[in-house]
């Protein structure tokens, strides 16, 4: 398992807006909702999110691996 621990060269950084989840977010960054993509950006923000994945609220900065 991966944390974060600096942003690296590609990757960016993502505010969740009202609506939105994982597989959504996983969707627009990566042009899929598979579920590899979505544990990618779990596992990254562990300590933003939570031990509940689907539970994901306005105002977090999300960091999208490459």
């Amino acid at each position: 398992m991966k944390i974060r621990t600096g942003t690296k060269s590609g990757a960016a950084c993502y505010t969740v807006q009202s609506g939105d989840n994982l597989s959504n977010i996983a969707q627009r960054f990566y042009g899929s909702k598979s579920a590899s993509d979505v544990y990618k950006i779990y596992y990254s923000n562990m300590a933003t999110i939570g031990p509940n994945m689907n539970l994901i609220r306005p105002g977090q900065k999300l960091y999208i691996p490459d």
